[in-house]
């Protein structure tokens, strides 16, 4: 570790001396936002320095010898909305490349003027109306708590709620982190985060990529727009972005998260094709390799990840794209092998869970006229789970190790999603598409039965099924202040021959310039996971393995929700958002409380499931941000929210994820050292109501010697009525003449602790709360050239 700060010290001395005025280009595109169709004479300017430039005939600018900081980039064209970029970094290390997309207004008869009621957090899907939100790969570096995580990054948003410290699973308005959908280039992907499934279905320890392969990226917390289907929490819809088509660059980054590599650059110069990598690999890896007193009782997480782009113009056939991610994660606890060291029941285990998840794909876009664009992406993906454990049950012999549970769960999908956008005037707009799943599984699950001891099966299945959808949408601007939009979503799952129709609705009206009225209505529904469907029995009278979910229904959900937002002033905005949801089919299990709204993780899961639950979420998410600009931002989010559910004996009840509340304020403040430097310092405070447990059944926790809950009482406990979580992020960047270095330095979890459970001790035969009290420090260098 010494070595390592003395490499860091003499980079960073060697750049401080040598650099002098260091400069970049800013350069990139405009385009039509439906169409995306070049817009030629496009005037571009940068709003601190007044300096500017004009598209060229591909739409295509560039703004060259821009001094290193922070600026505003306003674009306007004649019968087009004004676009603008704020919060832009230009550091000297790589040339910033803005790709910018303009709505076209209904009346062109003049040019438009920029207006305080602009708002740099709408999605550019111009077909989303309501709880919608974009956000910068540069945000989530910035914000304190995000970690370079877009998961833990979404987790400042109102409305959302991050199931724990250490993982990153998101819970939105009080649905489980499974009702999440994760899409990448325009195709439903698994989970891409390390670890996923280890504590939180839908979450796990950290993104598979790197931020910086990411262009903006939107996140959707209810009512979302027919093109998603099979979700009912709400959407996370990632591009990557294309690599440096002029220019080759690199960049390198060591700390606790992971050594990294990236590059891009160009095939050939002119040729207008790319390429972008990354590649990253634990840190902790490779320390706790040379630590041999960590092995023993020890968990020790590995892992690594690759994603790329190859972006590849092809004159008349349009542009082709090949894109992959992915990562392979694993964690191993051997335990002890003495019985003086058996403090809790996961001291005398053998622990091995393994999480490897990658999706690749083809994208296809072309202009097939003035008015139309088609956009087509063939992809493959698989996630594949593995979780073993065993047990040392015999003190007198306490190397002998018996099996307890073996889980392995491959799940994937060959994906086709093509979606055609079409404007037919300034006024209206359409939108269609279809998405083809073809999934495939191979599930097998072993456990040893608490009571005979015997080891069984109680999960096998495999073989393919078919989710195959089509959606249409379109919106119409009555006026240029007022618009609504509809469209519908149809689905077909042949595993249990069910289709459904879907709709969707939406309308905004820009009353006054600063001020904006939404609604928005969605029917939605998701798939289980797979396991669920493939709970095994066997036939009382021929003894075959049979699959009695099978025939589950696809839970439903109604959502509704209105908006209010208000820019007073330029840079600011108040969004209010009351909101309602009605769960319908869900999965329960018949005579008990039990419900799939409730599922954390389970690898011992075996229910047979109906489809007679229900629930409801409803709540008031509100947001007061102000924008990066002079310097400082903030942004405070809070939401009051009630989740009920009604489970297989027909009672409702507050629901695990009913935290009641949450409220985030973070912001932070950035200094111009030696008009070329960038140092920044960034705080955020969450203040949330814990989620629900169930107590824990005392005697028969003590007979078993680890932590049993009673199931008659679902829901009731919690360890307190608040929670405090602190996170600060500190960030230097250095900018030379051609290469930055940014230096960072996060903590979280500063101050506060987070309940983790129960957990039973051997030795004192007592049952203790289990809380995450420690801070979490994060230490990185990374350079740019």
């Amino acid at each position: 570790m010494k070595i390592y700060f003395l490499i860091v010290f003499f980079l960073a001395s060697g750049i401080i001396i040598f650099s002098q005025n260091p400069v970049q280009t800013v350069r990139g595109s405009v385009l039509d936002a439906t169409t995306k169709a070049p817009l030629p004479g496009a005037n571009v300017v940068l709003e601190e320095t007044g300096g500017g430039t004009t598209t060229n005939m591909d739409g295509q600018f560039e703004l060259k010898g821009v001094p290193v900081g922070r600026y505003t980039l306003q674009v306007r064209f004649i019968g087009y909305e004004p676009a603008v970029i704020p919060e832009l970094l230009v550091g000297s290390g790589k040339e910033v490349v803005v790709n910018v997309e303009m709505e076209e207004a209904v009346s062109n008869l003049k040019e438009v003027v920029i207006s305080s009621g602009y708002r740099k957090d709408r999605p550019v899907n111009s077909m989303a109306v309501v709880s919608a939100r974009t956000f910068s790969v540069e945000e989530a570096r910035r914000y304190a708590g995000a970690l370079d995580d877009p998961g833990r990054m979404a987790g400042n948003f109102s409305g959302v709620t991050t199931a724990g410290i250490n993982n990153n699973a998101i819970v939105v308005r009080g649905n489980a982190p499974k009702g999440l959908l994760w899409r990448l280039e325009g195709v439903d992907i698994p989970v891409p985060s390390h670890f996923s499934g280890s504590n939180v279905a839908g979450g796990g320890g950290l993104t598979m990529f790197s931020g910086q392969m990411l262009a903006n990226s939107e996140f959707y917390t209810g009512a979302f727009p027919a093109e998603y289907g099979n979700a009912t929490a709400g959407v996370f819809d990632m591009r990557l972005r294309n690599g440096n088509n002029q220019k080759q660059e690199f960049a390198a980054q060591v700390g606790v998260q992971g050594v990294e590599a990236a590059a891009e650059g160009p095939f050939r110069k002119k040729s207008g094709g790319s390429y972008l990598f990354n590649y990253r690999y634990s840190t902790m890896a490779l320390i706790f390799g040379f630590l041999p007193e960590t092995r023993e009782g020890t968990e020790i997480p590995v892992y690594q990840d690759l994603s790329f782009k190859v972006n590849m113009p092809a004159g008349d056939l349009g542009i082709f794209s090949l894109w992959g991610i992915g990562g392979l994660s694993k964690s191993t606890s051997n335990g002890f092998d003495r019985q003086d060291k058996w403090t809790y029941p996961e001291d005398r285990e053998k622990m091995r869970f393994e999480y490897n998840m990658g999706a690749m794909g083809v994208t296809h876009k072309k202009a097939l006229s003035e008015n139309t664009y088609l956009n087509s992406t063939l992809a493959v993906n698989a996630g594949q789970h593995v979780y073993s454990e065993k047990i040392r049950l015999d003190a007198n012999d306490p190397e002998v190790l018996t099996p307890k549970l073996f889980v392995e769960n491959v799940e994937g999908k060959l994906a086709f999603s093509s979606v055609l956008t079409s404007k037919v005037n300034s006024r209206l707009s359409m939108k269609g598409g279809v998405d083809a799943g073809n999934l495939f599984f191979d599930l097998t699950g072993d456990t040893r039965m608490p009571q005979s001891g015997d080891y069984v099966s109680f999960l096998a299945g495999e073989g393919r099924s078919w989710l195959l959808s089509a959606n249409a949408q379109a919106k119409y601007m009555i006026v240029n202040n007022l618009f609504f939009t509809a469209g519908v979503n149809a689905s077909w799952l042949d595993m249990n021959d069910e289709f459904r129709v879907e709709p969707r609705v939406s309308a905004a009206w820009q009353l006054h310039p600063n001020h904006r009225i939404s609604a928005g209505y969605g029917n939605h529904s998701q798939i289980e996971p797979l396991f669920v469907y493939f709970v095994s029995r066997y036939h009382d009278e021929t003894g075959a393995v049979i699959h009695p979910n099978q025939r589950l229904k696809r839970m439903g959900a109604h959502h509704f929700v209105l908006g209010y937002d208000w820019s007073p002033v330029k840079n600011f905005r108040i969004k209010i958002e009351p909101y309602y949801q009605m769960l319908y089919d869900v999965p329960v299990e018949a005579g008990t409380a039990y419900s799939m709204l409730n599922f954390r993780s389970d690898w011992t899961f075996d229910k047979l499931l109906v489809n007679e639950g229900s629930g409801r979420n409803m709540g008031v998410d509100v947001t007061i941000e102000r924008f990066l600009k002079d310097g400082y931002y903030y942004m405070i989010t809070g939401s009051v929210y009630d989740s009920q559910y009604t489970g297989g004996d027909g009672v409702e009840r507050r629901s695990r994820y009913d935290g009641e509340y949450v409220a985030n304020i973070l912001g932070g403040k950035e200094w111009l050292v030696r008009g070329k430097n960038l140092l920044g310092a960034n705080f955020k405070v969450t203040f949330m109501g814990p989620f629900w447990y169930h107590p824990v059944d005392e005697e028969a926790t003590v007979t078993a010697g680890e932590i049993v809950y009673d199931d008659d009482l679902p829901f009731v406990d919690r360890h307190s009525s608040l929670e405090t979580l602190t996170d600060f992020t500190l960030t230097y960047r250095i900018n030379a003449s051609k290469t930055s270095s940014v230096f960072a330095f996060q903590v979280k979890n500063l101050a506060g602790r987070q309940y983790q459970g129960k957990r039973f001790n051997l030795m004192s035969r007592e049952i203790e709360n289990e809380f995450f009290y420690s801070a979490i420090p994060f230490v990185s260098y990374k350079i740019e050239f």
